[in-house]
């Protein structure tokens, strides 16, 4: 018989704000995350640990990867604005463009901003748009 996995989302909300209210620069903030992501997370689901700070090919850098999940960390408070909100989601589609090489493997991949406020973007192939949901 199988055991069920208990993910426990209140307690990884909980870090991660508490992460972004003590964070005073990124590199804090995505050390505090990603211990809570691979802890409560990936540990438990049996995912190998992420890749940070991973270069692409073309040069562009991705502040974590884990397989085909993007996390682009901000400092919190940097999402304030449409204009940082529409910075970064297309900073997070270029990345994903550039690790999947072509359009019919956008969809497999997942991009998630991390700050004060999270997001997470996905390819939608009927529409052949970038839909951005969460809480920015």
């Amino acid at each position: 018989m199988s055991s069920v996995i208990q993910i426990d989302i209140d307690k990884i909300l909980g870090g991660l704000k508490k992460a972004a209210a003590r964070a005073v620069k990124e590199d804090e903030f995505r050390i505090w995350c990603s211990g809570i992501l691979e802890s409560e997370v990936t540990a438990k689901l049996g995912i190998p640990s992420g890749r940070y700070e991973y270069t692409l090919v073309s040069g562009g850098r991705i502040d974590a990867l884990y397989g085909h999940v993007i996390i682009e960390y901000k400092v919190p408070g940097k999402l304030s604005s449409q204009p940082d909100i529409a910075k970064a989601k297309e900073q997070l589609v270029d990345y994903v463009k550039k690790e999947a090489e072509v359009e019919n493997k956008f969809k497999d991949f997942l991009g998630v901003i991390l700050a004060d406020r999270i997001a997470f973007i996905r390819y939608d192939e009927k529409s052949k748009i970038w839909a951005l949901r969460g809480s920015l």
